[in-house]
Protein backbone atom coordinates (compact mmCIF):
# COMPACT_ATOMS: atom_id res chain seq x y z
CA UNK A 1 0.00 0.00 0.00
CA UNK A 2 1.39 3.39 -0.97
CA UNK A 3 1.01 6.48 1.17
CA UNK A 4 -0.66 9.52 -0.24
CA UNK A 5 1.17 12.86 0.06
CA UNK A 6 -0.33 14.88 2.88
CA UNK A 7 -1.78 11.86 4.69
CA UNK A 8 -0.71 11.48 8.29
CA UNK A 9 2.10 9.07 8.97
CA UNK A 10 1.37 6.08 11.17
CA UNK A 11 1.84 6.84 14.84
CA UNK A 12 4.93 4.74 15.29
CA UNK A 13 6.51 5.93 12.05
CA UNK A 14 6.92 9.74 12.45
CA UNK A 15 9.20 11.44 9.92
CA UNK A 16 12.69 12.32 11.13
CA UNK A 17 12.13 10.47 14.40
CA UNK A 18 10.07 13.22 16.02
CA UNK A 19 7.79 12.12 18.86
CA UNK A 20 4.08 12.76 18.63
CA UNK A 21 2.83 15.92 20.34
CA UNK A 22 0.89 15.27 23.54
CA UNK A 23 -2.85 15.21 23.20
CA UNK A 24 -5.17 17.50 25.16
CA UNK A 25 -4.72 20.99 26.56
CA UNK A 26 -1.28 22.16 27.62
CA UNK A 27 -0.55 21.73 31.30
CA UNK A 28 -1.07 24.72 33.59
CA UNK A 29 2.24 25.95 34.90
CA UNK A 30 1.22 27.43 38.24
CA UNK A 31 -1.53 29.15 40.17
CA UNK A 32 -3.05 32.39 38.92
CA UNK A 33 -2.33 35.41 41.09
CA UNK A 34 -5.28 37.67 42.06
CA UNK A 35 -2.82 40.52 42.54
CA UNK A 36 -2.80 41.11 38.79
CA UNK A 37 -6.55 41.78 38.83
CA UNK A 38 -6.08 44.20 41.73
CA UNK A 39 -3.46 46.04 39.69
CA UNK A 40 -5.85 46.20 36.75
CA UNK A 41 -8.67 47.70 38.84
CA UNK A 42 -6.34 50.17 40.53
CA UNK A 43 -4.92 51.20 37.15
CA UNK A 44 -8.41 51.77 35.72
CA UNK A 45 -9.42 53.86 38.76
CA UNK A 46 -6.13 55.75 38.56
CA UNK A 47 -6.82 56.78 34.99
CA UNK A 48 -10.41 57.71 35.79
CA UNK A 49 -9.59 59.76 38.89
CA UNK A 50 -6.58 61.41 37.24
CA UNK A 51 -9.03 63.40 35.16
CA UNK A 52 -11.26 64.53 38.03
CA UNK A 53 -9.09 64.45 41.18
CA UNK A 54 -5.47 64.14 40.16
CA UNK A 55 -3.85 63.65 43.60
CA UNK A 56 -5.85 60.44 44.03
CA UNK A 57 -4.97 59.40 40.48
CA UNK A 58 -1.31 59.85 41.32
CA UNK A 59 -1.55 57.61 44.40
CA UNK A 60 -3.63 54.94 42.63
CA UNK A 61 -1.27 54.98 39.62
CA UNK A 62 1.73 54.29 41.84
CA UNK A 63 -0.18 51.52 43.66
CA UNK A 64 -1.20 49.91 40.34
CA UNK A 65 2.40 49.97 39.13
CA UNK A 66 3.73 48.42 42.34
CA UNK A 67 1.08 45.68 42.46
CA UNK A 68 1.39 44.92 38.73
CA UNK A 69 5.16 44.60 38.87
CA UNK A 70 5.00 42.47 42.03
CA UNK A 71 2.38 40.18 40.46
CA UNK A 72 4.46 39.69 37.31
CA UNK A 73 7.60 38.95 39.31
CA UNK A 74 5.77 36.48 41.57
CA UNK A 75 4.22 34.75 38.56
CA UNK A 76 7.60 34.47 36.87
CA UNK A 77 9.17 33.08 40.06
CA UNK A 78 6.49 30.41 40.55
CA UNK A 79 5.98 29.73 36.83
CA UNK A 80 2.40 30.90 37.29
CA UNK A 81 0.28 33.49 35.58
CA UNK A 82 -0.80 36.97 36.64
CA UNK A 83 -3.85 37.90 34.57
CA UNK A 84 -4.42 41.62 34.38
CA UNK A 85 -0.99 42.60 35.68
CA UNK A 86 0.30 43.97 32.39
CA UNK A 87 -2.89 45.91 31.73
CA UNK A 88 -2.74 47.23 35.30
CA UNK A 89 0.81 48.42 34.71
CA UNK A 90 -0.20 50.16 31.48
CA UNK A 91 -3.32 51.80 32.94
CA UNK A 92 -1.50 52.75 36.13
CA UNK A 93 1.28 54.33 34.08
CA UNK A 94 -1.26 56.28 32.02
CA UNK A 95 -3.06 57.47 35.16
CA UNK A 96 0.25 58.42 36.72
CA UNK A 97 1.27 60.36 33.60
CA UNK A 98 -2.04 62.26 33.39
CA UNK A 99 -1.88 63.08 37.11
CA UNK A 100 1.73 64.24 36.85
CA UNK A 101 0.81 66.41 33.86
CA UNK A 102 -2.10 67.95 35.79
CA UNK A 103 0.10 68.61 38.81
CA UNK A 104 2.78 70.17 36.62
CA UNK A 105 0.27 72.36 34.82
CA UNK A 106 -1.26 73.46 38.13
CA UNK A 107 2.17 74.35 39.50
CA UNK A 108 3.04 76.20 36.29
CA UNK A 109 -0.19 78.23 36.31
CA UNK A 110 -0.48 78.62 40.10
CA UNK A 111 -0.14 82.44 40.28
CA UNK A 112 -2.71 83.01 37.55
CA UNK A 113 -5.13 80.34 38.76
CA UNK A 114 -5.04 81.46 42.40
CA UNK A 115 -5.51 85.11 41.38
CA UNK A 116 -8.42 84.13 39.14
CA UNK A 117 -10.08 82.07 41.89
CA UNK A 118 -9.66 84.90 44.38
CA UNK A 119 -11.14 87.34 41.88
CA UNK A 120 -14.11 85.02 41.30
CA UNK A 121 -14.60 84.69 45.07
CA UNK A 122 -14.89 88.46 45.38
CA UNK A 123 -17.15 88.83 42.33
CA UNK A 124 -20.79 89.56 43.10
CA UNK A 125 -22.26 89.89 39.63
CA UNK A 126 -21.90 88.27 36.25
CA UNK A 127 -20.08 91.33 34.91
CA UNK A 128 -17.55 91.04 37.78
CA UNK A 129 -16.90 87.44 36.76
CA UNK A 130 -16.46 88.55 33.14
CA UNK A 131 -13.90 91.15 34.21
CA UNK A 132 -12.00 88.42 36.08
CA UNK A 133 -11.90 86.36 32.88
CA UNK A 134 -10.75 89.35 30.83
CA UNK A 135 -7.98 90.01 33.35
CA UNK A 136 -6.60 86.51 33.95
CA UNK A 137 -7.31 84.51 30.78
CA UNK A 138 -4.92 86.58 28.63
CA UNK A 139 -2.20 86.04 31.26
CA UNK A 140 -2.71 82.26 31.11
CA UNK A 141 -2.82 82.27 27.31
CA UNK A 142 0.41 84.23 27.15
CA UNK A 143 2.14 81.93 29.63
CA UNK A 144 1.09 78.80 27.70
CA UNK A 145 1.78 80.41 24.30
CA UNK A 146 -1.84 80.00 23.18
CA UNK A 147 -3.58 82.20 20.62
CA UNK A 148 -5.46 85.15 22.08
CA UNK A 149 -9.05 84.28 22.97
CA UNK A 150 -8.52 80.51 22.88
CA UNK A 151 -9.50 80.05 26.54
CA UNK A 152 -12.83 81.85 26.18
CA UNK A 153 -14.68 78.68 25.21
CA UNK A 154 -13.33 76.89 28.33
CA UNK A 155 -14.19 79.69 30.75
CA UNK A 156 -16.88 77.73 32.58
CA UNK A 157 -14.43 74.95 33.44
CA UNK A 158 -12.28 77.19 35.62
Amino acid sequence: MTEQPGSPAPSGNRPEGRPEPPEGPPPVKGPASPTGWRALWLGAFALLTAIFFYPLGLVLGVAALVLGIRARRAARRTSGVAPGATAGIVLGSAGLAVSALAIGLTAFLWPEMSGYQECLGNANTHSDKQSCRHEYFPKMEKKMHLPSGSMDKYGDLF
